[in-house]
């Protein structure tokens, strides 16, 4: 068996789980999500700054 073969059975087999086929029906009522506490109207939402690091300065070192 080729390396193609297991990567297509394994796709398959990832398909068949996430297919309709074995799942639950859905429920008959809808249950509304309820988030607990009370909103704040005033709340800021910043967005975040990621500090990824970064490249070294490339060193030149020539010898003439």
């Amino acid at each position: 068996m080729g390396i193609r073969n297991r990567i297509l059975g394994r796709a398959k087999r990832i398909a068949d789980r996430f297919s309709g086929e074995f799942s639950d029906p859905a429920p008959e009522e809808m249950e509304p999500y309820d988030r607990p506490g009370t909103p704040n109207e005033d709340a800021e939402v910043v967005m975040a700054k990621l500090k990824r690091p970064t490249r070294a300065p490339r060193t030149v070192k020539k010898d003439d």
